[in-house]
């Protein structure tokens, strides 16, 4: 058995894309690869380990050395001529093995057997066993894998250009130092060279067998897709193992009877925008005819009251209406556990029944409480939004979400409660403070940046005032389009629909922290920012990407940049708040283009490494 491993951890990872970080320091499950692949070997058997540096040579060298959580004995070589190819790098390592010996390819993630296995094969007359995985057609990314013929256990050549494949190279050989040999000769027939030249050409002189994985788990990293799928995997096992999971079709001899049954049937939320209807709700029936005679409630805040409230409730006594009034004080503050509690015993103890209709006449903090207060009065009465800020009107209320804070974080506490009706009124906008404008013109870039790249367009090439009524009617139209597309098809936001948590994994802890000092459509613009940084940094997209965000942010005078009074430590801890993050960690959504929502194996929550969103958010300041 050998004892012996040798890992060319030199390449760069160019297409994996990775901007300043050598590729083995590349992390999934919160470790660096080749730290992860040491450990494996050690625990394989391994007890002295050549690494072969190239790429990042010193950093690499620094961050493993004499590291607490290794045993085994590692010593670095620099190869300076890295850039030759894999067989110069291995064959740096000559001098330095005399003895059989593993390759383990650092980018690789491996099943902790298949490690054991290659480390406890017996060469016995060959030269190589190499880790075959003789399901081809179930490869990610086969065009790049290195492919094998096989005859019996044997390899009989090797080469990212065979059409009938038998198998693929799995990253995990087993040689005697006649391999040296073999990685000379390709040397002398064609430069620059690699490994699987070597393991052709000892595969066509029959000494090299194969060993199958028989579908163990193997990932080769050379993509940003592929390292979430490794990242995916890994969590997923962590899951998986966290009970003990018995035999449930086991038969104990208990009889078990089993039934199902499916509740209620899809809600459709009418949607109207109509200008000036606020001021005169005549214009438009907001309450069913069967809630004619039930109490009505218009919650409003201050402001919006002193404003409209008259006109609105005034319009809806006038049509005959049982309705009263609720007024808030503005902003987040009235959306805590508190002023629910409080507003459903004042509800209740006015009266209400179970066609009651509640209306919010406000922004986004008035629709949440309104709406999270409806869907549970009664297990559910009537709901009408009537938004009044371009917030609510392009994101917060046109909505089937309803929500309040907890003490650690914003939205914490809700549900998913359709309103009845959506009635937007654009003229009310024109009463808006100015810095509100830009605020809700924070969720229209979003829609933009991640649903339509032509939209996106639109706004990089408007040249008007962000103010005037018939851009901001086309936008809040325009987003309610883009936005009713989304819940059509993935109303719980799990596919499709994610483009809606668009840079909110960060933005909301920032507002949080900052103590609603910053408003929700600033923060987002930050939180879009940084999660711009973090698909850049896992190789999604490029450096114009994160450019084209800056472009489209700053042109609506929205931040870009967190305040330097928050701690990156205190927005860790509340993003364990937000709902994506599993005990696993973050998931975000990110983009990988202009009007493209990034998704990998059709999961589009793509979970993101503590130490890249660290490293985004620290660019972000």
């Amino acid at each position: 058995m050998p004892t012996t491993a040798l890992i060319p951890a030199a390449g760069r990872g160019a297409r994996l894309d990775r901007p300043d970080t050598p590729k083995p320091l590349v992390h999934v499950g919160g470790k660096p690869l080749l730290l992860s692949l040491l450990q494996r070997l050690e625990k394989a058997g391994i007890e002295r380990a050549v690494v072969v540096t190239g790429f990042g040579s010193e950093r690499v060298i620094r961050e493993l050395t004499n590291h607490p959580d290794l045993s085994l004995k590692v010593e670095f070589i620099e190869h300076r001529g890295w850039q030759q190819g894999l067989a110069s790098t291995l064959l740096a390592a000559k001098s330095a093995i005399a003895e059989n010996f593993v390759i383990a390819m650092p980018d690789h993630v491996f099943e902790q057997t298949l490690v054991h296995d290659i480390v406890q094969a017996e060469l016995g007359e060959d030269q190589g066993v190499a880790l075959i995985d003789r399901q081809p057609d179930q490869v990610y990314e086969l065009e790049q894998a290195v492919k094998v013929q096989l005859k019996g256990d044997r390899v009989t050549t090797a080469s990212r250009t065979l059409n009938d494949a038998d198998g693929v190279d799995a990253g995990l050989f087993a040689f005697t130092p006649a391999l040296f040999e073999a990685l000379e000769e390709v040397l002398v027939s064609h430069e620059p060279a690699s490994l699987t030249d070597a393991l052709a050409l000892l595969g066509e002189r029959g000494q090299v067998r194969a060993l199958a994985t028989e579908g163990r788990p193997w990932h080769d990293i050379d993509t940003p897709q592929s390292l979430i799928r490794a990242e995916m995997a890994h969590r997923a096992g962590i899951r998986k193992a966290a009970v003990h999971r018995p035999n449930f079709e086991l038969d104990h001899g208990n009889t078990t009877h089993a039934y199902d049954f499916v509740a209620g049937k899809p809600v459709k939320t009418e949607i109207f925008v109509q200008r000036g209807f606020v001021r005169n709700p005549e214009r438009l029936q907001l309450i069913p005819d069967e809630s004619a005679s039930s109490p009505i409630y218009v919650f409003t805040d201050t402001k919006v009251n002193s404003i409209y409230g008259d006109d609105f409730v005034g319009g809806l006594d006038r049509m005959g209406y049982d309705v009263r009034r609720i007024v808030m004080a503005e902003g987040e503050e009235s959306k805590s556990m508190a002023n629910y509690v409080k507003l459903v015993d004042q509800i209740l103890a006015e009266g209400i029944d179970e066609r009651s209709v509640l209306i919010s006449l406000g922004g986004g903090a008035v629709a949440n409480i309104c709406g999270f207060i409806a869907s549970t009065l009664y297990r559910g009465i009537g709901l009408v939004h009537v938004p009044t800020t371009l917030m609510a009107q392009c994101d917060a209320s046109i909505s089937h979400k309803q929500g309040i804070n907890g003490s650690r974080g914003k939205n914490l506490v809700g549900s998913y409660y359709s309103p009845l009706a959506i009635a937007v009124d654009v003229e009310v906008l024109a009463t808006l403070e100015d810095w509100l404008i830009p605020d809700g013109l924070s969720e229209v870039i979003k829609h933009a940046l991640g649903q339509d790249r032509a939209y996106l367009d639109y706004l990089l090439d408007y040249q008007g005032a962000i103010d005037d009524p018939d851009f901001l009617e086309y936008v809040v139209r325009k987003n309610i389009e883009l936005k009713c597309e989304l819940v059509a098809i993935d109303p719980k936001e799990h596919r499709e629909g994610m483009v809606l948590q668009y840079g909110h994994s960060v933005g909301h802890p920032v507002e949080y922290l900052s103590g609603y000092d910053l408003n929700h459509g600033q923060s987002v613009a930050i939180g879009m920012m940084v999660a711009a940084r973090v698909a850049r940094l896992l190789g999604a997209c490029d450096d114009a990407m994160v450019e084209l965000h800056r472009q489209v942010i700053e042109k609506f005078t929205l931040p870009t940049h967190i305040p330097a009074h928050l701690k990156v430590d205190d927005i860790l801890a509340a993003m364990r708040y937000n709902k994506r993050y599993l005990t696993e960690g973050t998931r975000m959504a990110l983009l990988d283009g202009p009007g493209s929502l990034w998704q990998v194996d059709g999961d589009w929550a793509i979970p993101v490494p503590d130490e890249v969103l660290v490293e985004a958010i620290r660019q972000s300041f």
